[in-house]
């Protein structure tokens, strides 16, 4: 397969079936609300589910007609190309492949859990809080779907809506991990709501605003503790509030 010269009828057949297997495999990923059983109370919010089933079936879709493509290459215009070359594009095809499997394991965890006893009625209600926190007047603060869902670790984290995913598409909603330990007990709330905070502070464009000013300061006043400010600004940021 690593030659240079005109590829075989084997070596375009080989690829062939690959590339089908492909399909096959893209065709057993069904979209969430034909597999995932859940009580209606701890569904994700209905614009948060539309955003992530949208988003998956556009890249699948996207994934199925490049396969298509490379098949019609494949039987026509590639038939005679260096198996090198056949091979190349093949493994393009494979990486986008891949990269569409990882983005729907970002989500995966986050609807899965909805089926867990009590644990999924709680992120619903946890979704309800982000949104809240996530409501503010202020010119550019659009909504953004936010969902959910627990993990081990000590600290939260938000994956930012519009922020990369693998294969470099854009996410569709904030995903807030929200660590276990944190279910007991009152640090919940700040814990979410700080995560929150960093989602708003981006879609405002906050931190690049103050940071330049901080930057600027801290050239003219070199011992006024402004670079320390400039290095906690997203973190603090995260933490306030627009009236």
């Amino acid at each position: 397969m690593q030659g240079t010269g005109t590829g075989t009828p084997a070596a375009a057949r080989l690829l062939e079936d690959e590339a089908r297997g492909l399909l096959t495999r893209l065709d057993q990923i069904t979209p969430f609300v034909a597999h995932e059983t859940m009580v209606l109370a701890a569904a994700l919010p209905f614009p948060a589910l539309r955003a992530i089933e949208g988003f998956l079936y556009d890249g699948r879709q996207r994934l199925r007609a490049r396969v298509d493509q490379y098949l019609d290459w494949l039987a026509g215009p590639g038939r005679d190309r260096p198996a090198a070359e056949q091979q190349h594009r093949f493994v393009l095809i494979r990486l986008e492949f891949n990269d569409v499997l990882a983005q729907f394991d970002v989500f995966t965890e986050v609807v899965t859990q909805r089926s867990e006893h009590r644990t999924g009625v709680l992120l619903s209600g946890l979704d309800v809080l982000a949104a809240d926190a996530l409501t503010v007047r202020a010119p550019g603060m659009d909504r953004v779907p936010a969902v959910c869902y627990l993990a081990r670790g000590p600290g939260a984290a938000i994956r930012r809506a519009r922020t990369r995913l693998p294969g470099g598409q854009p996410n569709p909603v904030a995903v807030i991990r929200v660590p276990r330990e944190r279910m007991v007990g009152g640090g919940i709330a700040s814990s979410l709501v700080h995560e929150v905070g960093h989602q708003g502070a981006a879609q405002l464009d906050l931190v690049t605003s103050l940071r330049a000013e901080l930057d600027r300061r801290a050239q003219q006043d070199p011992d006024g503790g402004w670079d320390v400010w400039s290095l906690w600004i997203s973190e603090i940021m995260a933490d306030s509030r627009p009236a």
